[in-house]
Parts: structure tokens; C-alpha cells; sequence
């Protein structure tokens, strides 16, 4: 039995060492989302959660809340769900732990922090949006002095010519300076 045993351990060794080689091959020495580390570290409730997301969402799908051999199901597929994901976070977890304790991941160079005329693409999408909701408030309001006053879908439309507008305007003004 003893000499089963030692073929079984190197077979699983060998197993883990191909995944390994894989994992890296395919960018799984980089480091991973802080969503990723955080689920990674909380293999139960993230199961639990993913469980009960499933559940609900089965007992949805069959329509059985009314019915209890329906419900019954749909708790067992939750409890498989949450198993699975339990199961899995604390494959990550194993995995993020051998890229920590064998060098760490690889880290990427920190980029240069933005200049004040470079924004990041987040913040900029976030001031477009927010230009057009005030100027389709106020797009709004001056077309309710109008007889029939103007609904939100044509402020809204009114809005984003006027903000495109603004910024074409302001990126000829930038050319014609250079």
C-alpha cells in the first residue's frame, strides 16, 4: 500500500505543477483585483452569498415560491452553489497564497500620476455626465416657459448638442493656440 500511496502524492504533485505552469502561461502570476483577494479571503461568505443569489434566483426562474417541492429545490441548488463557490475561494485563496509565498506576483510599474490638464478617462466620463444632467434640468425648466412645454427626452437631446457643441468649440479654440 505504502508504494500506491507515493505514486498517488506524485501524480496530485504533478497534477498541481502542470495548473501551475498553466496558471502562469496565462497571466495568473499577475496581481489579482483587490475584489478577487477580498473573496479569495472570505471563502464562506462569499459562499453564502453566491448561494442564496442562486437559490433566489432558481426559485424565481420556476416560478416557485407557491410550490414547496419547487422551493426545495431551488434550496438545494442554492446549497450546491454556495458549496462550489466555498469550494473555489479557497482554491484561490491556496493560489494566491503560493504566488505570496513563492516571490510574490509580478507587479506592474506604478504609472505617472495625471497633470492637471490630463484627467483620468473615469473622472472626465463623470463631468460629461454630470454637464448634461444640470444643463438638461435647466434645458427643462426653460422649456416649460414654451406652450406646450418641451419633455425631458427633447431637454435631454437639446443637452447633449449643447454640451458637444461646447466641447467641439473648445477643442478649436485649443488648435488654433498651437
Amino acid at each position: 500500500m505504502g508504494g500506491w500511496t507515493g505514486r498517488g502524492e506524485q501524480s496530485v504533485e504533478r497534477l498541481r505543477q502542470a495548473f501551475l505552469r498553466f496558471d502562469r502561461r496565462h497571466g495568473g502570476a499577475d496581481p489579482p483585483p483587490r475584489v478577487q483577494v477580498f473573496i479569495a479571503r472570505h471563502p464562506v461568505g462569499s459562499g453564502v452569498v453566491h448561494g442564496v443569489l442562486q437559490g433566489l434566483l432558481f426559485a424565481w426562474a420556476l416560478s416557485g415560491f407557491g410550490d414547496p417541492r419547487r422551493m426545495l429545490q431551488a434550496v438545494l441548488v442554492g446549497v450546491v452553489a454556495g458549496l462550489l463557490s466555498w469550494l473555489l475561494c479557497r482554491f484561490e485563496r491556496r493560489r494566491q497564497a503560493h504566488y505570496e509565498r513563492n516571490g510574490g506576483f509580478r507587479r506592474a510599474p506604478v504609472p505617472p500620476p495625471p497633470t492637471d490638464e490630463e484627467l483620468p478617462v473615469w473622472f472626465e466620463g463623470l463631468q460629461w455626465i454630470c454637464y448634461w444632467a444640470v444643463v438638461t434640468v435647466f434645458v427643462w425648466l426653460l422649456g416649460q416657459l414654451r406652450n406646450p412645454p418641451d419633455s425631458w427626452l427633447s431637454s435631454a437631446v437639446l443637452a447633449g448638442i449643447i454640451i458637444v457643441a461646447g466641447w467641439a468649440a473648445r477643442r478649436y479654440k485649443e488648435r488654433g493656440r498651437r
